[in-house]
């Protein structure tokens, strides 16, 4: 060892821990130090330092990095020879002769990491006697006790935690499995009786003692994840016993909340294991001690402290994990044995003691374990012990958003919660979802209570609420943090939950129905003028839809309607439809809308009588409502009109009520500037509000009215030899022409000719061409604001983005109709409109051109145009999306025509990045969803019940087997799915590797794609892998994982999954022949760095002999970890560790070669002075 360089690492690491270090000396310092760490004699510097326990704390840590580093690196080369024994044992020398008794943590955890390390690398095999070599250090004292239980808790930790066991190799976690497994019996008591006489110790002021208890503890965890059960909890040393102790222990000393926490998590995790019946018992016993300890704790009350907040709550994990392992094993066990129910008696009673914790997120991990108790078929052995209504009180109390931390009365766990409004409103989303789910089995299981609670609530919100007193605006009204809103919206959200959680036999039954009126009529006799109040009491209205087709003596439709109709032309002083208005008055007339089609969608047949008195105040209304508010109405009509008795009625009604949109459509001068680009453009240069703005309005009405319209099979026309058997048939032939005009008007302004033309013009008109607002803040999220400059140029851009989309939307529509295919030319159609100058449009269109348009064509297409509709144009919009995606995956915002412009916003460049990103993201995933629909639909059905179910309906079946058939389309699908495979937004690559997937399964035994799957997608599969093998617990890595299994195995095995093999056993499938098979996957595994032939035959014979899907994918990613090291650089490669082979290899001893010392003098000069 040479002095000279040990007195130069001395100082650099001085250089680097000190604060009055210039940046240029800790630079070069930091340099010497990484240098120094490339020598293969750097460890015996460490070593030397390591034996003086007087130098600074920092030259000791850096010394034990220096040790970590070199057996990460080295030990590899020395592992079975004479120098890894000498170095472990001067490890083990230094960790039992050469520590002060108050080491720092810091030095502590670096110490174990670095034993740790070599135990992981030579346990068992290389080092059988690692127990008592670390057992001889453990009687050493109370710092070397607390060192070994770390040890033993890191290497257990690295084998069984999913979050470090990455790092390890499977065989080589089975090996340190089993050695821990063997060494147990003999470790496990001496923990113990080390807790017994430590847990002595600190009663009596003991200084180490709280430190060997945590050490203790926090191994014990990670072995209780897989030692057996019995073993923990055994009479003559009973640990569960001793945890649970640990919960309340009568101890002063500044680690007893670590201590309680760490004892918590042992039990939390010893409660997750699965006891079997042979062993009730033994968790009937631990249970009541556990349960014992925690009653004789303080659990309920307001918490305010940090330190009693996550006692709480990991208390609370503790039940959650007994409840979701154990519970239905309780519930289910008809052994009888006497402590069953006590245990179940105290185990709810604490359940419901945390349940109505202030912790709201205490509240919320319970909700899973209340589900499963409230609609267990076992229910009734524990309903005495279950307090419904305490579970009801907690439910609606929380239902309401009132402890927001930025309110001046919030709770103060609600303080110790949530950091902001923000993430407490992003909290309640979800919280209230989990609340619904324990509320719907209460109102299945006490309807009458629930009708109770919800009159008892409404009455107290509408009557101590009636109206807002703080936090108000500038006219006097409620603000989205006024107390008074927060009731009225949580009373219309509980409300909704509630009603529609009422089974049937509520309105079969006289006095609940009066009972729930009685909350209707609350809700009639209430008046107020705030428009944020009114949003939420027409909410309300409507979600008693089915209480109002039950009463009907005396009905309770015309007073609802008065109600909404009044409020659909509400407007505060001095607004009016022709001038300002402020959002807050539109949002009463939109909601009064909404509420009033709502209750009309619910029962039309019971509102049908009343449509003639509808169609009366619709007309009188039309002079007071907004354009689109007019739309709204049109809607509400044709919903009622659904239920007339007789097509030729129907019918008769559409055509009366589109008779005038359809004149304004067609007349010359809505002809005109459909057909034409100049006549477009030239409405807008002069600012034509009457053809512009009214094209709009007649375009969404008519789409108001075709999607609202249902076709039933009792309600054909009389005439059955009519071609047409939809009421809004005969309106398609004179609405289209027009329409699909406009559509190639708007695409040919997407040319470079058109676009040129209208940028250079100093009109408004140019707005069309940029990006809405709307879309810009849809893009961004919300997470950042754009500044209008040119409010003119955003009308435009807003007008262009709403008439190409509900154009879209009214094309889809049409083509969800048969009749519109038997009667119209839809092949010219869509030559001439639909699928020109697509090469232009910009990639923020495609989202609704694909979802509006596409979409529907495939879904509606008649089977029998299949071939001459269908399939040319799919291919050519794959052909199209195919070319797209391609050249967008390389664009860039500056670069690529096709992403969006900007005009009449402040927008930075910065955000132009994002929005372009956003938008191009929205084309790939439209993408993958329009390629899903035509070969992966599903169809969900039993909507309505706890079980609904996704299907493949035959419609879309009869699509797929078409899509699939075609090779051109079928590799035009391929290629698209396996561009967007390699692409960087996770959810489409998922999705793709899916979609290519269940290709694989739907084609792997036709020949002609054998070279397409086994080598294109194979080698594409093993790339995107590549760049994500060393995520931890990546969804995206596991599902190519599979897309490989599934393609080595149907392709070049011949083997089929378990539910495939009918007629024959699984292990044991028939050979296909070398034709039937496709090898390119096999090649190009052997093509792959340091891959040997026996160990493609040992993975083939693997797969062969073990059908599960999730074990064979086991072995292909225990197969690829090999050759990727090779391949990449990644955070995880430098602690990857080797299989040590069964039998010690013999290594001869490598001999050091010298190291040139790195001459510093000229910058660490200063230092020496």
């Amino acid at each position: 060892m040479d002095p000279q360089v040990y007195e130069q690492v001395l100082l650099a690491v001085d250089v680097c821990h000190a604060g009055s270090s210039a940046q240029s000396d800790r630079n070069a310092a930091y340099m010497y130090c990484e240098t120094f760490q490339e020598r293969l004699d750097c460890i015996q510097y460490a070593f030397y330092l390591l034996q003086d326990p007087s130098r600074p704390f920092h030259h000791r840590h850096f010394a034990l990095h220096v040790v970590e580093t070199w057996v990460r690196k080295h030990w590899k080369a020395c592992s079975g020879t004479d120098d890894a024994v000498n170095y472990r044992a001067n490890v083990l020398t230094i960790m039992a002769s050469h520590l002060n008794a108050d080491e720092p943590t810091f030095l502590k955890e670096k110490l174990v990491k670095v034993v740790s390390d070599i135990a992981k690398r030579s346990f068992p095999q290389r080092w059988p006697d690692m127990l008592d070599h670390l057992m001889q250090i453990w009687s050493v004292g109370p710092l070397q006790t607390e060192l070994v239980m770390l040890i033993f808790r890191s290497i257990a930790e690295d084998c069984v935690s999913s979050t470090f066991n990455s790092t390890i190799p499977p065989t080589r976690r089975k090996d340190l499995l089993q050695g821990l497994n063997a060494s147990f019996p003999a470790l496990f008591p001496c923990v113990y009786r080390e807790l017994e006489a430590q847990y002595t110790r600190l009663h009596q002021q003991g200084a180490h003692a709280a430190a060997v208890m945590l050490a203790g503890l926090q191994m014990m965890k990670e072995f209780l994840d897989w030692m057996p059960v019995t073993t923990p909890a055994a009479p003559d040393a009973n640990f569960i016993s001793v945890a649970g102790l640990l919960l309340h222990p009568n101890l002063d000393t500044p680690q007893l909340l670590s201590l309680q926490i760490a004892a918590a998590e042992c039990l939390e995790e010893y409660f997750s294991r699965s006891f079997g019946k042979e062993n009730m018992a033994l968790l009937h016993q631990a249970s009541l001690t556990c349960w014992s300890h925690m009653a004789a704790m303080s659990l309920s009350g307001p918490v305010d402290d940090n330190d009693t907040l996550l006692l709480h709550t990991h208390i609370n994990r503790i039940l959650v994990s007994w409840g979701s392992h154990q519970l239905d094993e309780f519930l289910a066990d008809d052994t009888s044995l006497p402590t069953q129910f006590t245990v179940l008696q105290n185990y709810l009673g604490l359940l419901q003691t945390l349940f109505r914790h202030p912790s709201m997120l205490i509240t919320e991990s319970q909700v899973i374990v209340w589900l499963n108790v409230l609609k267990h078929q076992s229910f009734k052995k524990v309903a005495q012990f279950v307090d419904l209504n305490l579970l009801w009180t907690t439910c609606l109390d929380k239902y309401f958003k009132l402890n927001s931390p930025d309110r001046d009365d919030a709770s103060p766990t609600s303080l110790l919660e949530f950091d902001d409004h923000d993430a407490y409103n992003a909290f309640y989303g979800n919280f209230r979802g989990r609340l619904y789910g324990i509320l719907r089995l209460l109102v299945q299981k006490e309807p009458a209570v629930a009708l109770t609670h919800l009159h008892d609530r409404l009455q107290y919100v509408l009557t101590a609420h009636a109206a807002g007193r703080d936090h108000l605006d500038d006219l006097g009204h409620c603000t989205d943090a006024t107390t008074a809103h927060l009731y009225h919206e949580g009373m219309s959200s509980l409300l909704d939950c509630l009603v529609k959680s009422l089974p049937d036999s509520v309105y079969e039954t006289p006095a609940l129905l009066r009972h729930l009126g009685q909350s209707v009529e609350l809700l009639l006799a209430y008046q107020t003028t705030d428009p944020w109040l009114l949003f939420r009491h027409c909410l309300c209205l409507s979600s008693f839809s089915k209480y109002y087709m039950k009463q009907v003596d005396p009905p309770m439709y015309p007073r609802v309607f008065d109600r909404l109709f009044g409020l659909i032309v509400f407007c505060e002083p001095g607004e009016s439809i022709h001038g300002t208005m402020r959002p807050t008055s539109t949002n009463v007339r939109r909601r009064a809308l909404a509420s009033l089609i709502s209750i009309c969608n619910t029962g039309p047949l019971h509102v049908l009588p009343y449509l003639p008195v509808l169609c009366t105040q619709v007309l009188a209304l039309f002079p007071q409502v907004l354009d689109s508010e007019s739309v709204l109405m049109y809607e509400m009509l044709v919903v009622v009109s659904n239920s007339m008795a007789t097509f030729d009625e129907r019918h008769a009604f559409i055509q009366e009520i589109t008779a005038a949109p359809l004149a304004q459509w067609t007349s010359p001068e809505m002809t005109a500037v459909a057909s034409s680009e100049d006549a477009l453009v030239k409405a807008l240069e002069q600012n034509d509000a009457t053809v512009i703005f009214g094209l709009l309005k007649v375009l969404t009405t008519l789409y108001g009215i075709a999607k609202r319209i249902t076709s039933l099979a009792s309600n054909q026309p009389t005439d059955k030899t009519a071609p047409l058997h939809h009421p809004f048939a005969s309106v398609w032939p004179v609405l289209l022409p027009n329409l699909t005009a406009l559509v190639r008007t708007l695409h040919g302004l997407s040319t470079p000719l058109a676009r040129q033309t209208l940028e250079q013009t100093t009109t408004s008109a140019r707005g069309i061409l940029s990006m809405s607002l709307e879309e810009i803040n849809q893009a961004l999220l919300g997470k950042e604001q754009v500044d209008v400059v040119d409010s003119v140029l955003m009308k435009y851009a807003r007008w262009a983005k709403n008439t190409r989309d509900i154009c879209y939307h009214l094309l889809g529509c049409a083509f969800g109709h048969a009749s519109v295919f038997a009667t119209m030319d839809v092949p010219s159609l869509m030559q001439s409109s639909v699928l020109t100058n697509l090469v232009y449009l910009e990639h923020r269109h495609w989202k609704t051109f694909l979802s509006s348009v596409w979409l529907p064509f495939v879904k509606s297409c008649p089977p029998s145009l299949y071939e001459s509709l269908l399939q040319p144009t799919v291919w050519h919009v794959l052909s199209h999306l195919a070319d797209r995606l391609h050249t967008g995956y390389s664009k860039t915002a500056a670069t690529d025509p096709l992403l969006p412009r900007f005009a009449g916003v402040n927008i930075q460049s910065t955000t132009i990045d994002t929005v372009a990103h956003a938008v191009f993201v929205e084309v790939v995933r439209y993408t993958v969803d329009f390629i899903e629909a035509m070969i992966d639909a599903k169809t969900v059905v039993d909507v309505e019940s706890a079980h609904p179910k996704h299907v493949v309906v035959e419609s879309d079946r009869i699509l797929r087997e078409f899509i699939v058939s075609s090779d051109g389309i079928t590799r035009q699908l391929v290629q698209v799915l396996v561009g967007i495979l390699g692409y960087s937004d996770t959810l489409s690559c998922r999705r793709a590797t899916g979609l290519l997937d269940r290709l694989v399964s739907v084609l792997f035994a036709q020949p002609q794609y054998h070279t397409l799957f086994g080598k294109d997608v194979f080698t594409s599969a093993l790339v995107v892998l590549l760049a994500h093998f060393h995520d931890v617990d990546d969804g995206l890595k596991w599902e190519v994982i599979n897309l490989l299994r599934n393609i080595y195995c149907r392709l070049t095995l011949g083997l089929l999954p378990v539910e495939e093999c009918k007629g024959f056993d699984p292990l044991h499938q028939p050979v296909k022949p070398d034709s039937d098979l496709c090898f390119a996957p096999r090649a190009i595994l052997a093509s792959l760095h340091g891959v040997q032939p026996h160990e493609i035959a040992a993975l083939e014979a693997s797969l062969r002999s073990h059908h599960s899907v999730k074990t064979q994918k086991n072995f292909v990613k225990e197969f690829l970890e090999s050759p990727f090291l090779a391949y990449v650089d990644a955070p995880h490669t430098f602690k990857a560790i080797d299989d040590l082979p069964e039998a010690l290899a013999s290594h001869r001893r490598p001999a050091h070669p010298t190291t040139s010392d790195v001459d510093v003098s000229g910058l660490f000069g200063a230092h020496r002075e």
